[in-house]
């Protein structure tokens, strides 16, 4: 599958921000010690709804987390007051509202990461107000209104006193783009280097078309997603040009790359000691663009140009309108334009602006909403689950009246996730976190054993755990159970830390391996058969991106819309990878067979991607030169006829194609082997060929 996607296991120094730690320490840390030295219990909830404002902080930029926040302080004191008043009333009524209110909140995620990240952390909330009764309105409305004021101490000190840069993340992103591109670019000289057999070579390009084609579009369309919320926040501004231009430069640079790749596989007219030379210094300067858009440094612009006229030198001796001196050309001015910020007349960002338009705010809140409820939606799916599982788990919990089991409930919440394989991954998570943090927070009590020292323990337990909340799950669990418990121990005093981290432990794992019955049971996602449709979804993409190459060629089609199908082929490709990911991972595994020939149509359809963007390249630079085209227009025409006819018959899942699947001959083709257009048409056709060879296998 995808291999650059990154592991919630995975530890990403990048993240690293002490910054952030230090805020929460304060914000939590400094509510419990004034609770020990002025003895008053109520400052505890005040201290938790701090720390749950700081975890519901999903780090996105000042406008859109403000209103998040405040959203969450507003909505966390009114459930304070509102479950309160009801569990004093009864099992009866308190238990269905709890249900429902957890399925609204776990439903927020079609709100993006800061509704997930609130939704999930007011579940928790639900779950712990839920068990505590409000014997009158005065009193619940004082308790909600200490949780209020502890989300607004959080939220001042997120705003006002200690305002951490929101734009450091955005930087890192689009650095990203070009580090996934001199990734790819390393491992291109590194195939060329060893000078492989056919067999061999042609192993090593699939994987580096499967790895990083698709892992570079996944970081792409990422960085695409987190700078525009950056548009929406700060507006149009000098920051947000530069953002859409690196960003436009680094996706057509990436396209270049991708057709290079094709061209250096086929190891025609191609000399292979430059071509190493050439990929050298493309490597070189896309780090060092990386590097000065991280630290927001100047680039070293002489430098820079005069590696890439040392690039322009190399291809120079090639013919003036050869493929791969194009497509290098194309990636030497693309890094030129996210180094100087001057834009070519054919680089149009423009064309992404149109993103930033602000919705108005009933389609902004509803659109989502309406958009996600149908029997497809993994979002309502997991709300479904959330609040089902919620209301059989609080019935027993909330009968059996035991301290410590509403973490039985909360880990089965916060580890249940819309498919299997996520959940699988998310339960070891916290099983793991949770034990080792259970190890340590047992290794304090040693040397804690007085509420002041237990108060003072919660300052550096909060700044490493939230310095750590980014850099890695698995390690930020590691440090915040420690800190809960020790929160526990403090609203609860003379309870054994020992106990406390055992119950929690338990509690943890049991509430793990529920979490997995869930979602096996109630409402599964049928992944195996998702893994079959995107198939479809990915073949009916690059169908069309064949289409609208041959449509170039013909001047039937512009290039907005080819560039915008050449965006959908990567983005079809990498969901197809991860419905693959996931449907193996699920108990109802699909067959051997039915994976390779995904994987084999997978591969075929990166190929297929990458020498479309040859065939456009080659047949401009033979028209440009004013002789006539290499492939005459008729005989494209039947090229084109011919592709959208083997992908209505590849596509058509009637009961005459399960047994077999024949193609119609290939139009005639008269011109040399190494002729690039006519050579691009037989590459493309071979891929159709095995894609149709793979597909009954498929479909068994």
């Amino acid at each position: 599958m995808t291999a650059l996607k990154r592991s919630s296991f995975a530890v990403d120094f990048a993240a690293f921000s002490l910054q952030e730690g230090v805020r929460a320490g304060l914000s939590v840390a400094a509510l419990v010690v004034l609770h020990a030295w002025f003895d008053f219990p109520l400052l505890l909830l005040t201290a938790l709804g701090a720390l749950l404002t700081c975890l519901a902080d999903a780090g996105t930029p000042g406008r859109e987390r403000l209103p998040a926040l405040f959203a969450f302080a507003v909505l966390g004191a009114a459930i304070g007051v509102l479950f309160g008043l009801a569990r004093a009333q009864g099992l009866y009524l308190a238990i269905p509202l709890a249900g429902i209110a957890i399925f609204m909140a776990s439903f927020a995620r079609v709100y993006g990461p800061a509704g997930m990240q609130v939704g999930n952390l007011l579940s928790v909330w639900i779950v712990l107000a839920v068990d505590v009764p409000q014997p009158s309105l005065p009193t619940a409305l004082i308790s909600g209104g200490m949780f209020f004021i502890g989300c607004l101490w959080a939220i001042f000190l997120t705003s006002v006193i200690w305002r951490i840069q929101t734009t450091l993340p955005f930087r890192h992103v689009i650095g990203d783009c070009y580090r996934s591109l001199a990734a790819m670019t390393q491992d291109m000289r590194e195939i060329l280097a060893l000078r492989l057999d056919a067999p061999l070579a042609a192993a090593r390009w699939e994987q580096n078309a499967r790895v990083f084609r698709g892992g570079g579009r996944v970081v792409i369309e990422t960085a695409r997603t987190d700078v525009l919320a950056l548009a929406r926040s700060h507006g149009s501004g000098p920051r947000v040009s530069r953002a859409w231009l690196r960003l436009e430069a680094a996706d057509q640079a990436f396209a270049a790359l991708s057709g290079v790749a094709d061209l250096l596989e086929a190891g025609r007219r191609v000399n292979q000691t430059r071509a190493g030379r050439i990929l050298r210094h493309l490597r070189q300067d896309m780090l060092s663009i990386a590097h000065a858009i991280d630290t927001d440094e100047s680039i070293d612009l002489p430098r820079l140009t005069k590696s890439l006229n040392g690039v322009r030198g190399y291809i120079g001796e090639l013919p003036p309108y050869d493929p791969l001196r194009k497509l290098v050309e194309t990636i030497a001015e693309r890094l030129f334009v996210a180094a100087s910020l001057t834009a070519p007349e054919n680089l149009n960002p423009g064309s992404f602006m149109d993103g930033r338009s602000a919705l108005p705010w009933p389609e902004r809140v509803l659109g989502p909403i309406l958009s996600n409820l149908h029997r497809a939606s993994s979002h309502l799916r997991h709300a479904g689950m959330a609040g089902f599982a919620a209301i059989l788990c609080l019935s027993y919990t909330l009968h059996q009246e035991h301290e410590y089991e509403r973490w039985l409930t909360i880990t089965l919440l916060m580890t249940m996730q819309p498919h299997f394989s996520l959940t699988w991954q998310r339960m070891l998570e916290r099983i793991g976190g949770t034990v080792l943090g259970g190890l340590i927070a047992s290794g304090l009590s040693l040397f804690l054993h007085t509420p002041l020292t237990v108060s003072l323990a919660m300052f550096p337990l909060a700044v490493i755990a939230f310095t750590l909340r980014r850099v890695s799950f698995g390690l930020f669990l590691s440090a915040l159970t420690p800190m809960v418990i020790l929160l526990v121990e403090s609203s609860a005093p003379g309870a054994s830390e020992i106990t406390i981290a055992l119950m929690r432990a338990l509690y943890t794992v049991i509430g793990g391996l529920l979490a997995l019955v869930c979602s096996l049971a109630l409402w599964p996602g049928r992944q195996p058969q998702r893994a079959m449709e995107e198939v479809h979804g990915a073949i009916a993409a690059h169908a069309k991106l064949v289409d609208g190459t041959l449509g170039l060629m013909l001047g039937d089609t512009d290039m907005a819309h080819w560039d915008s199908g050449r965006r959908q082929c990567g983005i079809t490709s990498n969901t197809l990878e991860s419905a693959l990911s996931r449907s193996m991972l699920e108990p109802r595994l699909i067959s051997g067979n039915h994976v390779n020939a995904a994987l084999t149509i997978d591969a075929a359809l990166r190929r297929i991607m990458g020498r479309s963007t040859v065939l456009r390249v080659s047949w401009a630079g033979e028209i440009a030169e004013g002789k006539p085209p290499p492939v005459p227009i008729e005989i494209i025409l039947q090229w084109r006829q011919w592709c959208a006819d083997c992908a209505a018959r590849i596509l058509d899942d009637g009961p005459g194609r399960v047994a077999s699947l024949t193609l119609p001959p290939r139009p005639a083709l008269d011109a040399p082997p190494d002729e690039p257009v006519a050579d691009s048409l037989r590459r493309i056709a071979r891929q159709i060929e095995l894609i149709a060879g793979a597909m009954p296998k498929l479909r068994r």
